[in-house]
């Protein structure tokens, strides 16, 4: 949606420039315009959209929103209105994206903009969760305790993102650190024992010909083999963009052992999340559902789930249309089924999350506490294995000479 730059001027003659969040400039023209003042001037600035800036901007943190809904959530309690309190932030805040995505927000609201509106049309954590519980609590008068909701729902949901990337973060540095030892041993070390076994006539054991062979092959087919695997890798992402249904990559993701079942549940506990927090805030089911598919990062899921928002609006209860989608667990379905049946959905939901988090936990450890020594041992092997095929025909060597 556009910016346009507009100029006024009232009754007395006085001029002022205001920058208007719009669909068009006839929207501007209708909506502005009024007997006390008169539109003079509109022009589009730029056009907000959040899906482009993405790609080139700075994303706000996790941490920092917590933060900033820390403040606003205080202001509100001391009785000092949200829009007051955005202004307070402002004036504290240093240069930044946070302050640039406030500033826009601030702007839009006092154009007139609903603050829900406003946070849905700029680039925040949880876009479309935030600006509907904004809107909730704007509907209910109830704003404060619902920000303090979506507060604890961010900081649960960025923990546990936190706890998988720093538990996982090790064993991926490990096996990187493996690759690099054996890549750079197979193209840089090996080649060279070869040209040195060249000058002597000695003949090389089978396994470190094989070796030999592997790492001039390497080296003589480097860049091919490299542009291959981007051609395979850009043309499957091309292909995926331009039919939807063709989903390669994220069902790949779901088949790795143990990691698999991990982006299952986190994906699982996001979503009842996200449900409980959207349907405590007064949000209709199917809203609230429509919102939570929208978590869903793997595109294997999102297509899954895309026609459930639809299904409930139908008059089929939510239990039963996720009953029907592949990955969901059956104890989710029943649990959810239980919560409708008993009017208790918002606590089973959030009920549901604790579990699936003490399940990622236990698993994540399990992970972690097996996967470790095991790259470690194979690291070594693999390693002195290749070094001992290279050195071993050096005593052969030395027999030749003698």
């Amino acid at each position: 949606m556009p910016y346009y730059s507009c100029t006024f001027v009232n009754d007395q003659g006085k001029y002022t420039k205001r920058t208007i969040f719009a669909d068009s400039k006839e929207e501007v023209r209708h909506n502005y315009a009024s007997a006390d003042e008169k539109l003079l001037k509109v022009r589009k600035v730029f056009v907000h959209d959040t899906s482009n800036i993405r790609l080139f901007s700075r994303k706000i943190s996790y941490f920092d929103f917590l933060l900033f809904n820390q403040k606003i959530i205080t202001l509100l309690k001391a009785g000092v209105s949200f829009v007051a309190g955005l202004d307070i932030i402002l004036r504290n805040l240093k240069k930044g994206t946070m302050k640039e995505v406030l500033t826009r927000v601030d702007t839009d609201i006092k154009n007139g903009i609903q603050i829900s509106d406003a946070f849905a049309s700029n680039q925040i954590p949880f876009q479309k969760i935030y600006s509907a519980s904004l809107l909730a609590g704007e509907r209910s008068g109830n704003l404060e305790s619902i920000l303090e909701r979506f507060n604890i729902y961010l900081e649960k949901v960025a923990t546990m993102r936190r706890k998988i990337i720093s538990n996982l973060s090790y064993p991926a540095i490990l096996f990187l650190v493996m690759f690099a030892m054996v890549f750079v041993i197979l193209i840089y070390a090996i080649p060279k024992f070869a040209s040195f076994y060249q000058d002597f006539d000695a003949e090389l054991p089978e396994m470190t010909q094989f070796f030999i062979s592997m790492g001039e092959f390497l080296q003589r087919n480097l860049h091919t083999i490299a542009a291959i695997i981007l051609a395979v890798y850009f043309g499957i992402r091309l292909l995926e963009k331009l039919n939807p249904r063709i989903i390669i990559f994220d069902r790949l993701k779901l088949k790795i052992p143990f990691i698999g079942n991990i982006i299952v549940e986190n994906a699982i506990t996001v979503f009842s999340r996200t449900l409980a927090i959207l349907v405590s805030g007064g949000i209709p089911v199917p809203e609230a559902t429509q919102i939570a598919v929208g978590t869903f990062t793997n595109k294997y899921f999102a297509s899954q789930v895309k026609d459930a928002p639809e299904k409930i609006r139908e008059g089929n209860l939510l239990s039963d249309v996720l009953a029907e989608v592949d990955f969901m667990p059956g104890v989710l379905v029943e649990v959810i089924r239980v919560g409708e049946s008993s009017g208790n959905l918002v606590d089973v939901l959030n009920e549901n999350a604790d579990s699936f988090e003490n399940s990622i936990d236990a698993k994540v450890n399990s992970l972690i506490s097996m996967i470790e020594p095991i790259l470690i041992v194979v690291m070594g092997v693999v390693i002195a294995f290749m070094l001992v095929s290279v050195y071993l025909p050096i005593f052969s060597t030395v027999d030749v000479v003698r």
